[in-house]
């Protein structure tokens, strides 16, 4: 074998294991079985091919293709390899995920109705989970009112440099005062024993005392109710005297007792009183038409006086 034959059989096979082992940590397995699966997304935010598909965390295949659909308005179009017998139904999606914190894609294969399968060369439906970015784009009001606050927060801080001393005095004096008062504390700790002790002392006997009075307070209250019981009863049987005299003098009336009664109930005397109205009535017409009759030195006779009134009726 020559030594050109040699170089260039060593090229081809380390070309061959330079391209088998580099798909292979592509996630390539040239001895196992694949199925393709196709979803489309308007947008697929930096997947890559190589990126890994997952179902429950675990990895079941990778992206082996990306391509642009212009006839569709730019949509992306995603070619899935799927390893081993995995079986994809009807229903199933393609999610696109952030698979860390620092953006790394994958897809996450939610697999559905494995009762009716899907077939290699099919198209599945591509779905987008925000997440952390739905996270973060919720929380930016969040912090700008934040940003706001520390700002705020900065101008009263530097409102207050020129304060420390003075709360740092204001400290000083509070310690002074509290230690006066300590030792104003001390030194008449007996004093305020003696007063305490007399102190406890008073309100023992007041509680006493109100406990004796007690007693008493039920007994005024006994007295207060009999009085008022007392009162009641006058009350009443004053009004039932009362009623009985006014029953009893409605009764009389009934019964023409007394002038009023007799009044009430007899027509003779309605009669008689009306008769001496009316025989008054005609004795003052008589004495305004004939005055001389009763006004004369010697007065006249009842002749005169009879003939002067057949006269007048004439």
């Amino acid at each position: 074998m020559t030594k050109e034959l040699k170089v260039g059989l060593f090229t081809a096979i380390s070309g061959a294991i330079l391209y088998f082992g580099f798909n292979f940590l592509k996630g390539v397995n040239f001895f196992s079985n694949t199925q393709q699966f196709y979803a489309i997304y308007e947008n697929i935010d930096g997947l890559n091919v190589s990126n890994p598909v997952i179902v429950n965390g675990f990895a079941v295949g990778r992206v082996s293709g990306i391509e642009i659909l212009q006839n569709q308005n730019n949509k992306i179009i995603v070619e899935i390899d799927i390893k081993g017998n995995l079986t994809v139904g009807k229903g199933s999606s393609a999610v696109l995920m952030n698979s860390d914190f620092l953006g790394s894609k994958s897809i996450l294969l939610d697999i559905k109705n494995i009762a009716q399968p899907l077939e290699s060369g099919d198209t599945i439906q591509g779905e987008v989970d925000l997440g952390l970015a739905a996270i973060l784009n919720s929380a930016e009001p969040i912090t700008e009112d934040i940003g706001v606050m520390i700002s705020n927060l900065s101008e009263v801080m530097a409102g207050m440099k020129g304060t420390g001393e003075q709360i740092k005095s204001t400290l000083r004096n509070l310690d002074v005062t509290v230690s006066n008062v300590n030792t104003l504390v001390v030194e008449n700790n007996n004093h305020l024993r003696r007063t305490f002790d007399n102190l406890n002392g008073l309100l023992k006997n007041v509680d006493t005392k109100i406990s004796q009075l007690g007693p008493l307070m039920s007994s005024a209250d006994s007295t207060l109710n009999k009085i008022n019981r007392l009162e009641l009863e006058k009350a009443v049987n004053s009004l039932n005297m009362t009623l009985s005299q006014l029953e009893t003098t409605v009764t009389d009336l009934n019964n023409g007792k007394g002038s009023l009664g007799k009044l009430l109930n007899e027509d003779s005397l309605y009669t008689n009183l009306n008769q001496a109205i009316l025989d008054l009535d005609e004795l003052l017409i008589h004495f305004d038409d004939n005055p001389k009759h009763f006004l004369g030195p010697l007065g006249q006779s009842s002749k005169k006086i009879a003939r002067d009134r057949e006269k007048s009726s004439e």
